[in-house]
């Protein structure tokens, strides 16, 4: 079962501290950068749960249990 993992890396647009959900949110949607979900979901104006819920109806990828 997937965990939750804390990385060494930052948002490229907020600064705040990536996640294993957020790497893998980014490398699917084929981000240069990886940005954290919040960032993400805002730019395509979503909530974090819609993103969530399209990234898993669309890509066969679900968030990591411990968000």
């Amino acid at each position: 079962m997937a965990r939750l993992r804390w990385l060494d890396k930052y948002c490229n647009k907020c600064g705040n501290q990536l996640n294993s959900w957020d790497a893998r949110l980014s490398k699917a949607l084929a981000y240069k950068y990886p940005c954290c979900e919040s960032c993400i979901a805002a730019e395509y104006d979503m909530t974090a749960m819609e993103l969530r819920d399209r990234m898993e109806d669309y890509f066969g990828i679900r968030p990591c249990l411990g968000i």
